[in-house]
């Protein structure tokens, strides 16, 4: 996976039977056709190939995934989360 596509803050959520039967969070968007590898927030480059809608309810979650999809979103302190521009 090219470095810039990381940049990109778009993720999406998809079991992965093949590997290892948990739920990863992938970089970019989700493919609309034909499936690769692709990285996961937790570091793995895994095909994440189409699965059925049981599989999503069955599958656990990755927590190294979840830890850092959380960190990403939630800053360690008040004063590292960014503005919103909305008022208080």
């Amino acid at each position: 996976m090219h470095p810039e596509d990381h940049e990109n803050r778009t993720r999406f959520w998809h079991p992965v039977r093949r590997f290892d039967g948990k739920r990863h969070v992938f970089h970019g968007n989700a493919p609309g056709t034909g499936w690769r590898a692709k990285d996961t927030l937790c570091g793995l480059s895994i095909d994440p190939a189409p699965v059925s809608s049981t599989e999503w309810l069955l599958h656990p979650t990755c927590p190294d995934c979840w830890e850092k999809l959380v960190h990403e979103q939630i800053p360690d302190f008040p004063s590292e989360a960014p503005l919103d521009g909305g008022s208080s």
